[in-house]
């Protein structure tokens, strides 16, 4: 093919063939070639004209990528396939990602556990995360978590939980923050010797939330039950929300 024009811009240049074919390259990429308007292009020639043009594109389009945030070696590799680009290019741009520290997956590993301890993430949390992150199970799996640093996260978020669960009776309270410690990534263990830190309510506050959550459910299922089945209904729920069956007969017997 023969080249029609050539048209330089502040970051590229535009080269176009006289079958409307046109190829952007880099200057550097550019000045690599013999390039000029009329000169005739071998197929072989072309084809590594296009092959820099396609490295320049998925560069410029990685390193916009990392530009917004860190990417592991994986999820790069992934975007870079997404746009177009095929195993050799991709391989040649992840090669000069890495020569300039812009990919590191050892970096980017401690970074995000930092990151994510810092946001009182359990354990199984911050594994399920990276692995979200295109880290592999192999290097996970080598991640020490101390056990001194998962009872600090657990304690630094346990005011919180309590704070947001105490409309709950002790039952249902234990039980919320129990599994909010296993949502948040820690182990059952933990999540298990935080619950035993939870105070146990007064019989004031149980036989007052026991009253709030019966006339709610009451006013909830006497519009669907009545009398013996409505009773029924009510001791079902009650017992549901962790109460006592003493506890409930007696309101129950008091109510209706």
């Amino acid at each position: 093919m023969k080249i029609k024009k050539i048209k330089v811009l502040k970051n590229k240049v535009t080269v176009t063939f006289d079958n409307k074919k046109k190829i952007e390259l880099s200057k550097d990429s550019f000045t690599n070639y013999y390039l000029y308007e009329g000169k005739e292009v071998s197929p072989k020639e072309l084809k590594k004209i296009e092959s820099d043009a396609s490295n320049n594109e998925l560069m410029s389009y990685a390193l916009k990528l990392r530009s917004k945030k860190l990417y592991s070696e994986y999820k790069m590799r992934e975007k870079l396939y997404e746009k177009g680009g095929n195993k050799k290019s991709v391989d040649q741009v992840i090669k000069t990602l890495k020569s300039h520290d812009l990919i590191d997956d050892e970096a980017f590993v401690q970074d995000y556990i930092e990151y994510y301890n810092s946001m009182n993430y359990g354990e199984n949390k911050i594994k399920e995360k990276l692995k979200d992150k295109g880290i592999f199970e192999e290097r996970i799996s080598k991640i020490k978590f101390p056990i001194s640093v998962e009872k600090k996260k657990a304690n630094n978020i346990f005011a919180s939980l309590i704070k947001k669960y105490d409309k709950y009776n002790e039952s249902q309270k234990k039980q919320h923050v129990y599994n909010a410690y296993l949502t948040s990534g820690f182990s059952r263990d933990i999540a298990k010797d935080m619950v035993e830190h939870i105070k146990t309510s007064s019989l004031k506050e149980e036989n007052d939330k026991l009253k709030k959550d019966f006339d709610k459910t009451y006013l909830r299922l006497s519009k669907k039950y009545q009398k013996k089945e409505l009773r029924n209904k009510l001791i079902q729920s009650l017992l549901q929300k962790g109460y006592k069956m003493n506890d409930i007969l007696k309101i129950v017997e008091n109510k209706l």
